[in-house]
């Protein structure tokens, strides 16, 4: 029977997105589902321009002016002005930290002077500080981010297996990646390790879907439109209601994430909805991915970040029906039965409102 919380005890879940795009909106939308299901508690959308006064309303409601007890949730970092709103009976108890902006643009080849990389470690360490635990999506990246095991929750990224179902195979070549539109997600090595694969799999295609990050997003697809046109390359804008259908008409789905600490502890949602869509997956070596191909025998994991040996691991996964289709077998089964988004949120409200009832000390 799932735990209930203390039906004296009043939730707010703020952060949640209006749409679903990619990556972290798809976390944020589902993460604290069970724990509003079970609580009913008041939501309130991302933090925008007039995030912070939105806040504030919805904390008055909620807690009657500051006069009733209140337990808060984040999908995201609340700003200064709002973690001030936490005062008295007002309880910031769960933040949900499942990217670092200023290690993830360093990450990604971003551009950011200091003084701005100075505001997002503050604006991170205080949302840190404030909030009594802090959910990550891996024990590495909470160790990355300085997070002890006594304050986080590792509640891993995962896929909605009842949207993303497998579909039939087109019977082509075809190699896929889903990645926002940035740099710093390994696409141009994919397209060049793809250009090593070509020789032996003439018809093979690489088909890239590519997803809005920043404003920069249109130009960067403008730039390598241009600059990586390719006979067999397509760029595609796949929204999230069609990635299933996307997937399912690739052999292959690709995740070559280059090398760096950040990479090295990220669960990216891309690979949990690869697996969902039952097809093997080839990653780079990164730990975490690695990790999670390698125990779920969903895939190949390239033997370095070399394009020869992601290449090589393509090829190996289109020279082999057989093994191709176990691996994305296995990735499935692997995907329903470990990383549904419903689990993973069951778990954390386990988590939190059971801890709620034994120990209110958080």
């Amino acid at each position: 029977m799932a735990t209930r919380g203390n039906s004296s005890e009043r939730w707010l879940v703020g952060g949640v997105p209006r749409r679903l795009t990619a990556g972290g909106s798809l976390r944020a939308a589902h993460v604290f589902a069970a724990l509003v299901e079970r609580t009913d508690a008041a939501q309130m959308a991302a933090f925008g321009r007039r995030g912070v006064p939105l806040l504030a309303a919805a904390i008055a409601a909620r807690s009657r002016g500051w006069r009733r007890s209140l337990s808060v949730a984040s999908t995201q970092l609340v700003p200064p002005a709002g973690l001030s709103l936490f005062r008295g009976p007002v309880r910031p108890r769960v933040l949900d930290l499942h990217d670092h902006p200023g290690r993830q643009a360093l990450a990604f080849g971003v551009p950011i002077d200091a003084g701005h990389s100075r505001a997002l470690e503050q604006l991170v360490d205080r949302n840190v500080d404030r909030f009594a635990k802090i959910v990550v999506p891996s024990a590495s990246f909470g160790s990355l981010c300085a997070i002890g095991p006594d304050r986080s929750l590792v509640i891993p990224n995962g896929t909605d297996t009842e949207r993303v179902v497998p579909g039939p195979e087109s019977g082509r070549p075809d190699v896929a990646m889903l990645s926002g539109a940035a740099a710093g997600r390994g696409i141009e090595q994919l397209v060049e390790a793809m250009a090593r694969v070509r020789p032996r799999f003439g018809d093979a295609r690489l088909r890239l879907a590519l997803s809005g990050t920043s404003r920069h997003s249109a130009a960067y697809v403008r730039d390598i439109t241009s600059e990586l046109a390719r006979p067999w390359l397509s760029i595609e804008a796949v929204p999230y209601a069609r990635i299933g259908t996307f997937m399912a008409g690739a052999a292959v789905l690709v995740i070559p994430h280059p090398a760096n600490e950040y990479m090295d502890v990220a669960t990216p949602v891309k690979l949990f909805d690869s697996m969902a869509a039952g097809r093997a997956v080839v990653v780079t070596p990164r730990r975490e991915t690695a990790a999670i191909v390698t125990a779920c025998e969903a895939g190949i994991v390239a033997g370095s970040d070399h394009v020869d040996d992601l290449a090589a691991a393509i090829e190996r996964l289109l020279a082999d029906d057989d093994l191709r289709r176990r691996l994305g077998e296995n990735g499935r089964r692997c995907a329903v039965a470990r990383y549904d988004w419903k689990l993973l949120s069951t778990r954390l409200a386990d988590e939190v409102l059971g801890h709620a009832q034994t120990d209110g000390s958080w």
